[in-house]
């Protein structure tokens, strides 16, 4: 775990370096195209692209202890190049009538969507399944490789060109791509090594059998997914031409800082606590399933509980530090991100149940549940609060979605929910919120770089103090 945790937490600070860096370069007016060209793209990966990698993720220790992981890795490189010729197809018919991101040259952005959707897959399936298979070095090392060159090139190319979303996305994208191919390397060089049991030709064939199997673990949890978009991106083009790119652009920034925060948090649990879940849940007992579950709800969602608070007592010191100061009106936005993100984290850990039942099916009506109230209630509400209603409705979706997991799943499973430590979580929180007001009345509101800077830093360490405490006992009964 140490390993995991320091390698993450260097994640944690390259990544808000690169908040800091790009509201830096680029304007509102770019942040709000960039935002719309990333929502394209992940509307392709989503749906068709991430229900086949938890397929994959599903299925990895069995193929790799078979000798069958890389026959069916190469097949999964082919299924992606599918999918990005589809999306190059189905954007430029559409282009006719609808230009999903203005401002962006159609081919730019063809090329940009069908790239991410073949290179970054890649990147996020080679290098997390070394850490899958124990490879927690390789894992570490690859993963911040990746997020320092890809923001070397980002920022080489916007100096040496244009302060453009486009060509921040392609250094991205570029960056990804040869670490990628170093990560790649290095898993099929340790799946070699693995004797192969059961690799012969006939365990190979595809056959009308596995296709189902696949398919039927997979369209569910690509509808959801769909939906998920719906809940959670879509405003992005509802809204574009009603409060304008700029505003746009500041509004993704500041949910962008939660969804920074709460997604590197989410990211150092899952790493260490999701490979012990799948391992887990290989077994068909239902008590080991759900007793599976409850420790990563424990584990996610007690500290994610205690993250929020603080999220939001300091959202104002999170603007004045991680963005540049044409962005510091975002902090109001910082709030509801906060909210919304740990509504997907909730809603995600209950999706983890139909994972280990093999039974996604149970996520479509949750998630259509949460699609629905998204839009209708972000064009309501915008109509009168503005752009904070777009906050207001991916809450409301969110705990709607919340709420009809908990429904939906409880009836085909069996929920073992840590209700006491929640308790204890909401508890620290509270007391949490407390001090800070309290700090506040003291020495008063932050108002420079340096004092925020120190707000920051105390909170942090006593952020990690906290999560250390309430997570170092699963970490040793693991």
């Amino acid at each position: 775990m140490g390993i995991i945790f320091l390698g993450r937490i260097a994640q944690a600070l390259l990544a808000l370096i690169g908040l800091r860096i790009v509201t830096t370069l680029l304007s509102p007016e770019e942040m709000g195209r960039l935002s719309l060209l990333l929502a394209v793209t992940s509307f392709f990966v989503l749906g068709l692209v991430n229900p086949v990698g938890m397929f994959i993720n599903r299925r990895l220790h069995f193929w790799v202890e078979t000798g069958r992981i890389i026959q069916y890795l190469k097949l999964y490189v082919m299924y992606l190049i599918g999918v990005s010729v589809f999306s190059v197809l189905l954007l430029y018919l559409l282009n006719f009538y609808y230009v999903a991101v203005p401002g962006i040259p159609l081919v730019w952005m063809l090329g940009l969507v069908a790239s991410s959707i073949v290179f970054l897959t890649l990147n996020q399936t080679y290098i997390p399944s070394l850490n899958m298979l124990g490879q927690r070095g390789w894992f570490v090392s690859l993963t911040l490789a990746g997020v320092i060159f890809s923001l070397f090139l980002s920022v080489v190319f916007i100096y040496s060109i244009e302060a453009r979303g486009e060509l921040w996305q392609a250094g991205q994208i570029i960056g990804q791509l040869l670490i990628g191919l170093a990560g790649a390397c290095v898993f099929f060089r340790l799946a070699k090594e693995h004797k192969k049991v059961d690799s012969s030709r006939k365990s190979m064939t595809i056959t009308c059998s596995k296709l189902l199997a696949v398919t039927a673990f997979c369209w569910p949890l690509g509808v959801s997914v769909l939906l998920t978009w719906i809940q959670t991106q879509s405003y992005r083009f509802l809204i574009q031409d009603s409060v304008g790119l700029a505003a746009l652009g500041l509004f993704v920034v500041g949910y962008g800082v939660s969804a920074s925060l709460i997604g590197i948090f989410e990211s150092i649990i899952s790493t260490y606590f999701i490979p012990v879940f799948y391992k887990r849940t290989a077994t068909e007992d239902k008590y080991e399933q759900a007793m599976a579950w409850r420790a990563y709800v424990l584990a996610m969602l007690s500290s994610t509980i205690v993250l929020v608070s603080v999220i939001v007592v300091i959202s104002d010191e999170f603007a004045r530090v991680l963005l540049d100061e044409k962005y510091i009106s975002a902090s109001k936005y910082i709030l509801w991100g906060a909210l919304a993100e740990a509504s997907r984290v909730i809603v995600g850990a209950y999706a983890l149940l139909a994972h280990a039942g093999m039974n996604t099916k149970k996520l479509i009506l949750p998630n259509v549940i949460g699609a629905i109230t998204a839009p209708l209630s972000i064009i309501l509400f915008v109509r009168y609060f503005g752009v904070e209603g777009v906050g207001m409705g991916l809450v409301l979706a969110g705990f709607m979605a919340i709420i009809s997991s908990h429904i939906v799943l409880s009836k085909s499973f069996e929920i073992m929910m840590p209700w006491s430590n929640i308790f204890w979580a909401c508890l620290v929180a509270l007391i949490l919120i407390l001090t800070a007001e309290i700090g506040y009345i003291i020495f008063g509101p932050s108002e420079t770089f340096l004092i925020s800077f120190i707000w920051l830093s105390v909170s942090g360490l006593v952020l990690l103090f906290i999560l250390f405490l309430m997570l170092s006992p699963q970490i040793k009964n693991r």
